[in-house]
């Protein structure tokens, strides 16, 4: 944990400063570390279906660090893209693993939906104005909001997991997601905030933490 934390301070520095050097090295170390951890206890656990698409889903988040790191190009949809497909896999576990143990209620708690719906219709109500008013973004609309729906889709199935360990760290996981993308959408489309870079990271790479502690 202590490696973790100190990849994902030294990555912000990085970015911050900017040591170009320290942040294209440690930015993708984050979910290389987290993978690496996740490969040693996959083997350990049995090569369960969860861990399996967890850890692809974790490749897809290496692989959308990747490409936001490169700030000399804009690749944002790719970055989107990739990210999009790890929302679906990591749902995908979020949805096995309730589904492959009996401590989990057979209940959907459909109640837990309406907080994401209602964060996924204003989020995409504040977005709007700025995508119809700008015919550079406009492409991008309809991709974010797939993108939305996947996030909270993902963040909805987490809720789902009462009764089996690691249930609140996965939850609190991923609602920092949540959170962590919804700065990123404001910093880039309605407003800068300061220390963006900071807020982002830190409440994205605690994110990823917690759902790999909490799932594996």
């Amino acid at each position: 944990m202590l490696t973790f934390v100190a990849i994902s301070l030294l990555e912000m520095i990085g970015d911050t400063l900017p040591i170009t050097w320290l942040h294209y090295g440690c930015k993708p170390l984050i979910m290389g570390l987290l993978f690496w951890y996740s490969w040693k206890q996959y083997r350990t656990i049995g090569y369960k279906s969860p861990a399996r698409w967890l850890m692809i889903g974790m490749v897809f988040a290496l692989l959308g660090d990747v490409f936001l790191m490169i700030r000399e190009l804009d690749l944002f949809a790719p970055g989107l893209g990739a990210f999009l497909v790890m929302q679906l896999c990591y749902s995908r576990a979020f949805w096995l693993s309730r589904q492959q143990h009996q401590a989990a209620t057979n209940r959907w708690t459909w109640s837990y939906a309406l907080p994401f719906v209602v964060y996924l219709g204003i989020f995409l109500a504040v977005l709007h104005p700025t995508f119809s008013q700008n015919p550079a973004l406009k492409p991008l609309w309809w991709p974010v909001v797939l993108y939305a729906i996947c996030l909270n889709t993902m963040g909805f199935l987490a809720t789902q997991r009462q009764g089996l360990q690691g249930y609140r760290w996965v939850m609190i996981g991923a609602l920092l997601f949540i959170l962590s993308d919804s700065l990123i959408a404001i910093d880039k489309f309605l407003m800068p905030i300061s220390g963006s870079t900071w807020l982002v990271m830190s409440t994205y790479a605690t994110a990823q933490y917690l759902i790999v502690i909490g799932i594996l």
